[in-house]
């Protein structure tokens, strides 16, 4: 079976026994997963707005990628101190986040133009914009060096209750990828029964400080649960509200 993963951090831990026993993995960011799916790969994380784009002709798992509260790498980041109604730049790395952005400032009344730009790092956004939304292993550099203006996990936990779920594990429908789910669920239990192996080795390979692993490996959730259930059921709707999908 061909397994996808998201290419960042956030995927570290769920995927680091499965690859420790030696299965393949496909990396790629989340707008490329999406387009990959049932081509070139038969499971893996997708963006959730894109699975609830073609919720039918995918089946959905029980992997996901959430956050209850701070999500530490789906930030808007600014050299300024506060959100402004200037524009922010967006990374095409993004679907869902780039949608939950859209409905946050709604949500809040804000006004900020919105412009998407073919580029994924903090500094190359910043040279059109004020503001920049990030994602991922650069959302985690970006706030060493930049502002943190909002975390945009932190802003739905606040606005409905319930977790955002990012993304979310699928295959096609026609397809059962039931094994690969239960490797990755697996997986993620071995990760959290041997933490401190997997910051060892998270800090080798993207020398980040082990004190930031720890805390957000423990800060994001990777099984939907019912919160998470409805934390994305909620998400579909604001979006059909918002005319998103």
């Amino acid at each position: 079976m061909r397994i996808g993963k998201f290419g960042f951090l956030n995927n570290f831990l769920p995927y680091y026994w499965l690859e420790k026993q030696g299965y393949k993995t496909i990396e790629a960011n989340p707008r490329e997963m999406a387009k990959m799916l049932g081509e070139t790969i038969d499971f893996a994380p997708v963006p959730s707005f894109h699975f609830l784009l073609n919720k039918k002709e995918l089946r959905s798992y029980d992997f996901c990628i959430a956050s209850k509260g701070e999500a530490k790498s789906v930030l808007v980041v600014s050299r300024n101190k506060n959100l402004n109604d200037g524009s922010i730049a967006l990374t095409s790395q993004s679907l869902t986040s780039i949608n939950l952005l859209k409905i946050i400032l709604r949500e809040r009344g804000l006004k900020n133009r919105l412009v998407l730009l073919n580029k994924g790092k903090a500094s190359e956004l910043l040279q059109h914009c004020n503001q920049a939304l990030v994602i991922g292993d650069e959302a985690i550099k970006a706030r060493m060096i930049y502002k943190v203006v909002m975390d945009l996990g932190e802003e739905w936990y606040e606005m409905t209750g319930y977790p955002m779920v990012f993304g979310i594990s699928a295959s096609l429908k026609n397809f059962d990828a039931s094994k690969a789910n239960e490797l990755i669920l697996k997986s993620i239990d071995w990760g959290f029964k041997n933490l401190n192996e997997v910051v060892k080795a998270a800090e080798n390979r993207f020398k980040m400080p082990k004190e930031f692993l720890e805390d957000y490996f423990k800060t994001l959730t990777y099984k939907m649960s019912g919160k998470e259930r409805k934390g994305l059921e909620i998400f579909e709707v604001l979006c059909n509200e918002h005319g998103l999908l």
